[in-house]
């Protein structure tokens, strides 16, 4: 198999480098029965399509012994994505073919630290680069210059004329071998009206999800053409100040988590990486209008907030299941009208689109539900509402999974390639190829990683030893005991929670009228 893929025109084409793939294979004596492309896809993102499609074939074709690329950079940048793409190659048995450095096998550990000492460095350009492109930006939006922007709805960046003949809006044109765009927004002559409507409805008081309606039943196409109209769409549209005359650049920052993984925060207004300055079309909304309409969703949203009932922590959260579908249940207030007792009722959401069952067990044919109280009162082997009873049943163990064995590898490896990932991590921050941050982010990647595997190893270890403890006698008087403890609403529920584990309590998994109870 080939990969090819560039980011800007100036970086290579495909042909060019498919090209090369084809030298380099044949330098090896192998033949590239098909190649995966990614065009003006930038090396950093993890969802590149082309890559994807090639991961998705490698899995299917199990006979594929080789991944050409002309560069190691082409395919990868940093530790963090070196590491998944070799993760899969290792699992595959396929070995990396690159002009640059040749074979890679990635069960070898010096060439995969040669490989993470480019990663490293690569990682560094791109980290360069980017400082560099947002500090030019933002010298440009300083300035007053109107840079690259996403039109939002109701604006367009306007058509290019080449040649007498008027582009698509958006679309660039090549003048002399260079690349050029309009960036000058204006006004779309379809989108506009319906915007002005949309605020006109807004300030009538109509609810977002109402106007939503009201678009879609219009059939107005979204901005991405689209047929139905999300509320959350038009609650962007109404929340954006770009409508009144500003325009913000910088108004979110990309910050990491304290596992590595990044996420969007808003800029504060004295924030210096956010520059508001005054659009270039000026305000197309009246912006009192603007101002009145976003003062009646805020007043709004205050309201309902105040009316939202939260549901209130139950004892039994968190370890409920269904005994259907295998999913974990979720909580919701059965009788939000009283205000005296308020009862807590389990829901399986395997009914929802797209919720796919647990392995091991089948689909959800009806809404499967039980009051929280009925699950203490079946075990305390009380009556439940109208003289039932609720049948009870106690394991302890877990089932053995048919596939274990080949579980167990898996974690096992996956363990193996955690701990040379965090081994080479360390020796590259010896050498100073690795800032204390990304080491940081290694180990506890990888230490997440090692855990997580060894713990589902123990489950599978202990797997397989399930046995069915009789209610009855000694057994059915320590749960009634052990319910006398838990239904005590005195005693801290954290403290309750912790009586349940205590008692040996891991799952309860409910068929309604039936619960089976798992101890450990």
């Amino acid at each position: 198999m080939g990969y090819t893929r560039y980011s800007t025109e100036e970086q290579g084409s495909t042909a060019e480098q498919r090209a090369i793939n084809e030298m380099i294979a044949a330098d090896h004596g192998i033949t590239v029965l098909e190649t995966f492309t990614d065009e003006g896809v930038s090396r950093t993102l993890a969802d590149r399509p082309g890559l994807q499609e090639l991961f998705d074939h490698l899995e299917s074709h199990r006979e594929v012994r080789f991944l050409v690329v002309n560069e190691l950079e082409r395919i990868t940048a940093g530790v963090g994505q070196r590491q998944k793409i070799t993760s899969l190659c290792k699992r595959l048995g396929i070995t990396l073919v690159t002009e640059d450095v040749g074979l890679i096998d990635p069960r070898d550990e010096d060439a995969m630290y040669d490989a993470d000492v480019r990663a490293v460095n690569a990682k560094g350009e791109v980290l360069k680069v980017r400082r560099r492109t947002r500090r030019n930006l933002r010298a440009k939006v300083v300035a007053g210059s109107t840079v690259a922007m996403r039109p939002p709805y109701g604006v367009r960046m306007k058509p290019l004329v080449v040649e007498g003949v008027e582009l698509p809006s958006g679309m660039p044109a090549f003048v002399n071998g260079r690349k050029i765009r309009s960036g000058v927004p204006e006004l779309h002559p379809e989108e506009y009206p319906w915007l002005v409507q949309l605020f006109a409805w807004a300030d009538e008081g109509l609810a977002v999800e109402e106007i939503a309606r009201r678009l879609t039943r219009e059939g107005v196409p979204t901005k991405t053409g689209k047929d139905a109209w999300p509320p959350n769409s038009i609650a962007g549209i109404l929340d954006n100040p770009f409508y009144k005359g500003e325009l913000t650049w910088g108004r979110q920052q990309v910050l990491r988590d304290e596992n590595g993984k990044p996420y969007l925060e808003q800029r504060t207004d004295d924030d210096p990486g956010r520059v508001t300055r005054e659009s270039p079309l000026g305000a197309i909304i009246d912006p009192e209008l603007w101002d009145r309409v976003n003062a009646r969703r805020l007043a709004a949203r205050g309201q309902r907030n105040r009316r939202k009932k939260s549901t209130p922590d139950n004892v039994l959260d968190g370890i409920v299941f269904c005994g259907r579908c295998g999913h974990r249940m979720y909580t919701r207030i059965d009788n939000p009208q009283s205000y005296k007792t308020v009862r807590i009722r389990f829901y399986c959401p395997g009914r929802r689109s797209g919720m796919v069952p647990r392995q091991g067990y089948g689909l959800c044919e009806k809404v499967n539900t039980i009051l929280a109280d009925n699950i203490i009162k079946g075990i305390a082997s009380q009556p439940i509402r109208g003289g039932k009873t609720v049948e009870v049943q106690v394991t302890r163990g877990v089932a053995a999974d048919a596939e274990a064995e080949k579980k167990r590898d898996r974690l096992l490896t996956r363990v193996r390639e955690a701990e040379v990932e965090w081994t080479n991590a360390k020796r590259l921050a010896v050498k100073g190829l690795l800032d204390d941050d990304d080491l940081a982010t290694v180990k506890t990647e990888t230490a997440s990683i090692i855990a997580e595997a060894r713990s589902t190893l123990e489950e599978l270890e202990q797997a397989g030893s399930v046995e069915v403890v009789p209610f009855t006698g000694t057994v059915a008087d320590r749960f009634a005991e052990l319910v006398d403890g838990v239904s005590d609403d005195e005693v801290p529920i954290e403290l309750r929670k912790t009586l349940l584990r205590d008692f040996g309590i891991t799952r309860i998994y409910v068929d309604n009228p039936s619960i089976r109870v798992e101890l450990l």
